[in-house]
């Protein structure tokens, strides 16, 4: 997207940075007439729920190495624990 001059000055008024824009845009709802998006409490609080689950994972793989899953295109064909590193190509 494009931001006007308004938009810049605005965002830098207000201590709205860049990270904040694109979490608005990805996680927010449209208005209903599709020229405005929001993010509220209630969805920011489901986001910070969500990525609170995702560093738990994270931190399980880690504490066993890594995980790992092999694929051929679409197809998934197993997962496993990364117990040993491998060369990557």
């Amino acid at each position: 997207m494009n931001a006007t001059h308004h938009f810049q000055a605005r965002t830098q008024q207000r201590g709205i940075s860049p990270t904040m824009v694109d979490l608005i845009l990805d996680h927010g709802a449209s208005n209903g007439r599709g020229d405005m998006t929001l993010l509220g409490r209630k969805e920011i609080d489901q986001e910070i729920q969500k990525r609170k689950q995702e560093i738990r994972e994270l931190e399980k793989m880690r504490a066993s190495g890594g995980a790992g899953v092999a694929h051929r295109g679409e197809t998934l064909i197993t997962a496993f624990h990364r117990h040993k590193k491998f060369k990557r190509d």
